[in-house]
């Protein structure tokens, strides 16, 4: 037998072998194709909105182990009761968008709506934060899916069933740790493994300093789809025909994230005993706000612009995230303040649904995807660098009507949606790429629908900016910012896992009064904006007064 015909048979078997694999994968990509295709596409206008009720029995399908938090709110504008029932939707979405571990990950991992049937990095870290207030297990195993499914030490834009993306997205995981752990106690943080998580997103900040890092010390996109803001302006045509090349552009959202990310290492770091590298982490972070306000602010427009590292010119387009740096903390006070006159500029981005994609006033603002309607994680993410910078009022009022603005739409709609029109409650402006004839078969004119990939943050915000409810290592603490409109509102909040009942009625100036009860007891308060409650059964209670 010559060496040919001696390795003949175990060829064919081997080939055969692969063709009965390929043959099964090519079924299971069918099935994934008349799932994303068809069954999410062409019927998604015929799918009813998630059960308004979790019950006992489908928590524990999905291992949730407390009930959702529930919100009531009364009011002369909401005789419809929308916030109700927007913040119900919201839930209800957030769990039929959880799934049980399988091949795609070992562990309970979220998919941002029906349509997207994937693993994606900056969805699962703002995913994180509304699961956080319901059951912190599933927003540790939400953050470690994405670790799980990372390629070598880059942490994937998405994985899928059958795909498995070539790029990043906004790095933002370790963020979302952080935000999940402060607060959290030693038990409760040993469950999250912290240590294990730490060090796979410490690898992943040396990949992104070593394949995105610009060579002024700043970062750039490799693709406009990195950035989660793909058809943005700032990147090229509606229809991405026509796309910049993003790798000799240093960007503001992406020196954001990653101060950000050095920020939340540090802290994670010393939370595990590692402050030696938290004190490095902490330089880098330092470095790279030195360097973003070097280079990226545009001191005549009073914004944070991308910058092409060959010509030396800003890109001025007005878009969100020309504000993102006040997120991490980048500008001196007198940025801030110009950053902030923008942000109230009804012109620009205040608009009735707050903080547009792109400001109202710019030449390229339209109602589609990233050219200008509303989405609500970089909404989020300005509120909170308004929070920052002690602009409590304008924070607080935004964040008001960004919450109003989502609920009263799925109150029109019955579902929650991926963007939102800046102008007034529904969808019917609304575009997505137009001229893009793949997107518009394969996802339709319009925002998908049952969408939490981070429009459930509205939850959140009422949760920690409305109500002003905060985990701190002393314990939980209750500083209720709610804006002049809210007056004449009663709301209550009900939070099963820190077992906390909140009634508030908003009076003029901001004012609350109202009662909370929890495993200590029940306590009446009476607090001006802004004043600080602790709920530590050991604390001194200074608002508690008639």
């Amino acid at each position: 037998m010559t060496e040919h015909t001696a390795i003949r048979g175990p060829r064919v078997a081997a080939r055969l072998r692969r063709g009965w694999v390929d043959l099964r994968g090519l079924a299971r990509l069918a099935w994934f194709g008349l799932q994303h295709f068809v069954l999410a596409r062409v019927f998604s206008s015929l799918r009813r909105a998630a059960p308004a009720e979790v019950t006992q029995a489908l928590m524990r399908a999905k291992g949730i182990g407390h009930p959702p938090p529930v919100l009531t709110l009364e009011g002369p504008d909401d005789p419809d009761r929308a916030w109700d029932r927007g913040f119900a939707a919201v839930n209800a979405a957030l769990y039929m968008n959880l799934h049980t571990p399988n091949d795609m990950a070992g562990v309970r991992h979220a998919h941002p709506a029906p349509s997207f049937p994937a693993i994606y990095l900056w969805d699962s870290a703002f995913i994180a934060q509304v699961w956080r207030w319901w059951d912190p297990a599933v927003a540790a195993d939400v953050l470690r899916a994405v670790v799980e499914t990372r390629d070598g030490d880059r942490l994937r834009h998405f994985t899928a069933a059958f795909a498995r993306s070539p790029y990043t997205q906004p790095p933002l995981l370790a963020w979302a740790l952080r935000q999940l752990v402060d607060g959290l106690d030693a038990a409760e943080t040993e469950g999250v493994g912290l240590a294990d998580l730490y060090g796979p997103l410490c690898d992943y900040k040396r990949w992104l300093y070593t394949h995105r890092r610009t060579a002024d010390g700043l970062f750039a996109w490799d693709h406009a789809y990195e950035s989660g803001g793909e058809n943005a302006p700032r990147f090229g045509s509606r229809d991405e025909r026509r796309l910049r090349d993003t790798r000799r552009v240093a960007a503001p959202d992406f020196a954001a994230y990653m101060v950000l990310t050095c920020d939340a290492l540090a802290a994670l770091a010393r939370r595990i005993g590692r402050t030696g590298e938290a004190a490095a982490h902490e330089a880098d972070a330092t470095a790279l706000r030195a360097q973003a306000n070097a280079v990226l602010w545009d001191e005549t427009e009073g914004l944070y612009f991308d910058r092409d590292m060959d010509s030396g010119a800003f890109i001025r387009c007005r878009t969100i995230a020309s504000l993102l740096p006040l997120w991490a903390g980048i500008p001196d006070p007198d940025r801030a303040k110009r950053l902030h006159t923008h942000i109230v500029d009804l012109e620009a981005f205040n608009t009735p649904i707050p903080l547009p994609s792109v400001a109202a006033s710019d030449p390229a603002f339209e109602k589609d995807m990233w050219r200008g309607p509303v989405w609500v994680n970089t909404a989020y993410a300005v509120i909170q660098g308004l929070e920052r910078y002690g602009s409590g009022e304008t924070a607080a009022d935004l964040a008001f009507r960004l919450c109003d603005g989502v609920y009263r739409t799925a109150r029109l709609t019955g579902h929650i949606h991926e963007f939102y029109d800046p102008d007034r409650p529904g969808v019917d402006a609304l575009h997505r790429k137009r001229g893009n004839l793949w997107k518009r078969v394969t996802l339709g004119d319009k925002p998908v629908i049952d969408f939490v990939g981070w429009s459930g943050l509205v939850n959140t915000l009422v949760i920690e900016t409305l109500f002003g409810l905060r985990r701190e290592p002393e314990g939980l603490t209750l500083t209720p910012r709610f804006p002049e409109r809210a007056a004449g509102h009663r709301l209550t909040l009900s939070l099963p896992h820190p077992g906390l009942d909140i009634r508030a009625e908003i009076r003029s100036g901001g004012a609350v009064r109202g009662t909370v009860r929890g495993p200590w007891g029940e306590r009446t308060f009476h607090l001006a904006f802004g004043e600080t409650l602790s709920l530590s059964p050991a604390a001194n209670h200074p608002g508690d007064r008639a």
